[in-house]
């Protein structure tokens, strides 16, 4: 077969190119089975249909060399105007706790939202991936709640990257009655591991009355209708209490961030 020219209609989810065909000069296989084409040479060039061997190294979509809080990226693939719906992804680097800006193949900075609202880089995990899409002069973020760190809320305190907790303790209360109270206050009961972790570090927390008395955790026990407590005595005191007793039980609520 002599090569020849088709226009083939692709998508790519590389955003709005400057031409809705894809023009390739070289004989095309199309293969009716397995629905596959082939014959595509590898190329991230603008326009230019990606073959598998191009979408599985992820040069196409991904940066991973970004730095600082203003990310400049070169990806020859969205072409010199990127446009609406240009997806990629970014390996968060380490950031200071000042707005996110992006600049895409000389374009920007543009900012970075999230639910609508510009991100700070301390709402990042270094490490991480980021999904991010281009839409009207901003890029949002895709991943979700899950990659990003939430604030501390008010009335609790910052014990690590994944969790806050309140700094004293609540009335007493039965299992359910402590969980739904924490609940009420958008917190949840902590769990055992997060309670002693916390609790050696009282002191440069400052956390009160960690020690004095019984408190509820998040976890099942080894008994029937049955709760966690821990904290009588020394920060690993640990036993099992009836999650509806008469003897009611004091707690403190963590935060997930």
């Amino acid at each position: 077969m002599m090569p020849r020219t088709l226009h083939l209609l692709i998508g790519l989810g590389l955003g709005a190119l400057s031409h809705a065909q894809v023009i390739v000069d070289k004989a095309v296989i199309l293969d009716g089975p397995s629905g596959r084409v082939r014959g595509l040479e590898s190329s991230i060039a603008p326009g230019a249909a990606l073959n598998a061997e191009t979408l599985q190294t992820n040069t196409a979509q991904t940066a991973s060399t970004v730095a600082g809080n203003t990310w400049t990226i070169d990806l020859p693939a969205f072409g010199p105007t990127p446009g609406n719906g240009a997806q990629l992804v970014v390996e968060v680097p380490m950031l200071s706790d000042e707005p996110v800006g992006i600049i895409l193949n000389g374009n920007g900075p543009l900012p970075l939202l999230h639910e609508g609202v510009p991100m700070n880089g301390s709402e990042l995990v270094a490490g991480s991936l980021l999904s991010i899409v281009l839409a009207n002069g901003n890029f949002h973020v895709l991943n979700g709640s899950h990659d990003l760190r939430r604030a501390c809320p008010s009335g609790t305190v910052l014990v690590n990257d994944q969790y806050c907790i309140e700094p004293t303790e609540h009335g007493s209360g039965d299992y359910f009655q402590a969980g739904l109270a924490c609940a009420a206050s958008g917190l949840r009961l902590c769990t055992w591991a997060e309670f002693v972790l916390a609790c050696d570090r009282s002191l440069e927390l400052q956390l009160t009355g960690m020690t004095n008395s019984w408190e509820w955790t998040n976890n099942t026990s080894n008994e029937d209708n049955s709760g966690r407590i821990a904290g009588l005595n020394s920060c690993v005191s640990a036993g099992n209490w009836l999650s509806t007793g008469s003897s009611p039980i004091a707690y403190r609520c963590c935060y997930t961030r």
